[in-house]
């Protein structure tokens, strides 16, 4: 959705941005998944210090970035930074509607650069307790790794998808995460076999 936030002094980004919907159809609360850097936009500094009663306004919901119908497609979520946000509105709705019916062979890589960075292992952790959908994490930062750091490190590569996944081909791929990091997993997919119709990206006008 575009999000409109009317503040002072707008720098020359302006006053609007595209955030996906983090939230489930079966939350009463809107969510959107935020990164903030200690350097921001004059959109993100205001979005931080909001109180209550200030407006944002929603509009222009769109996009298709959303579960197969085919409840027997097997498929892999493939996340960098906060573009875990789609993922975590559709895992907590599989979560919410818990039931044999919408039950899903998913395997879902999650790449961050450093621990902090890594949002919503509630959600992740749970899913995988109650429905056995696998978050294989990663952390790009080798130099800064916890001691007790039992993940991945490095980016996902071809490599890592068949260690987790040895039967991709048969599996439908979704991508989100910056604009950058989409192209770059959808050519490695499609080097990899991957026809271009089982690949589903989440499209950021922002990050164009």
């Amino acid at each position: 959705m575009e999000w409109t936030f009317a503040h002072k002094k707008p720098d020359n980004r302006g006053n609007r941005r595209y955030f996906t919907l983090a939230s489930s159809p079966t939350e009463l609360t809107v969510r959107i998944g935020l990164k903030f850097y200690p350097e921001m936009s004059s959109y993100k500094q205001n979005l931080l210090s909001m109180k209550q009663n200030d407006i944002i306004v929603a509009s222009q919901r769109a996009g298709d970035f959303t579960l197969s119908r085919n409840k027997k497609q097997k498929l892999v979520f493939i996340a960098g930074g906060i573009g875990i946000t789609p993922f975590r509105s559709m895992l907590k709705y599989l979560l919410d509607t818990n039931n044999l019916k919408e039950r899903r062979d998913i395997v879902l890589f999650y790449s961050n650069k450093k621990i902090e960075d890594v949002a919503y292992t509630d959600v992740l952790d749970y899913a995988y307790e109650t429905l056995g959908i696998k978050t294989v994490y990663t952390l790009t930062d080798t130099e800064s790794l916890p001691t007790n750091w039992l993940g991945e490190k490095g980016f996902i590569d071809a490599n890592m998808i068949r260690k987790y996944v040895p039967d991709f081909m048969e599996r439908k791929f979704y991508i989100s995460g910056p604009h950058m990091m989409v192209a770059t997993f959808e050519k490695m997919l499609r080097d990899m076999g991957i026809k271009s119709s089982s690949i589903k990206i989440d499209f950021f006008p922002g990050f164009v």
